[in-house]
Formats: C-alpha cells, structure tokens, sequence
C-alpha cells in the first residue's frame, strides 16, 4: 500500500541515485545481488544480535531493491526475466531476516512458520496477477497492489529489531492482513476469470 501510494513522491531521488549508478557503470543485475546479499548480511547480523548492523544493511538491502529497476529502465535492460529474478530474489532476503529472528527466538516459531507460509500464499497470487490481469503499469510486468507490500514489510522487521518485546504480536498481525492481501488478490482474479467467461459467451 504505501510502495503504490507513496512512491511517486521519492521517484525523483530514485531516479537521480539511479542515473549516478548508471553512469558509473553497474548494471540491474549487479545491483539486485548487491541487494541479496546485504539483505542476507542482515538476517546473519540479526541472528548474532548485532541489530544496529542488521538495521543498517536492511534498508540497504532495501534501497539498492528500488534502484535496480530505475537503472534497468535507464539502461533499457528492462524484462520480465528481470523483474521475476528481482521478485524471487527478495523472496530470499525476507526469507534470510525471518531465519535471523527464528534463530534468536525459536518459541516463536509459529509466528515466522505462519509468515513464510504467508509469503508463499501472497507470493503466488502476486504472479498470478501478473500472468493474467493486463499490464497497464510503466514496468515490465503487472504489479498488483496489496494491504501489504515490500516497504510495510521492511517496516515490520524495523519495528521487530528496535522493539524485542513486541515481535511475536507484532507479526502474527502481519501475517493475518498478509493472508487477507492474498484471499482479496485471489477473489479479485476469480471475478476477473468470470467476468472474461461471460464476455465470451
């Protein structure tokens, strides 16, 4: 919600960090695995209680994630082999920083078990989308939007290492509203399907 929201309005930065690293010659794909592998220093950092680090390489992770597409776009490197690689990638960083806080805290482990679950579910749904709803976006594949998308879930690991005490609330919340993004992203492609269905007819 707010990446669909809000992200007009730091564009411009985007565009600007993303042009510098253009012209300095990094390539998309160089900047997606920069942005794997600091996300996955910052599971291991949480996983060693190290959180301002952790914190740091985070957001790293998440800002070197938006750049990739501006300098692809830049450089007209744009496809769906892309975006699906960067798609599956930050799969992997979520995946990296959940273990991270399973490791420090394993009595939670019903919390981070009904998030990777959750992510599977939204993550599905999510190409589904884009397989089957029209692309009528800038990008190179449909993006649908949701209650939850990547910048409330870097959100939610923010809050997870600064408050220790409210991480097990705090993402069984997350994990509800993520299974309610993905059930009203499904509903909303079985309307799509029937309403095709009975155009055809």
């Amino acid at each position: 919600m707010i990446d669909t929201r809000l992200r007009h309005r730091i564009q411009p930065l985007i565009e600007r960090a993303g042009k510098n690293l253009h012209q300095a010659g990094f390539t998309p794909f160089q900047i997606t695995l920069a942005a794997l592998i600091t996300g996955l220093i910052a599971g291991f950092f949480i996983s060693r209680h190290w959180m301002v680090m952790a914190l740091v390489f985070l957001w790293l992770s998440g800002i070197l994630d938006m750049l990739d597409g501006t300098v692809a776009r830049l450089s007209d490197r744009v496809s769906p082999t892309g975006a699906l690689m960067d798609l599956i990638l930050d799969r992997m960083v979520e995946a990296a920083v959940i273990l991270g806080f399973y490791s420090i805290a394993p009595e939670h482990a019903l919390a981070h078990l009904l998030f990777l679950i959750g992510v599977i579910f939204n993550f599905s749904t999510f190409l589904a989308a884009g397989a089957l709803l029209p692309n009528k976006g800038g990008k190179s594949m449909h993006y649908d939007p949701g209650i939850l998308e990547r910048t409330e879930t870097f959100l939610l690991f923010t809050v997870m290492i600064l408050w220790p005490a409210g991480r097990f609330g705090l993402l069984m919340a997350f994990n509800l509203l993520m299974f309610v993004t993905g059930i009203l992203r499904l509903y909303r492609l079985i309307q799509q399907e029937q309403t095709a269905v009975k155009h055809d007819e």
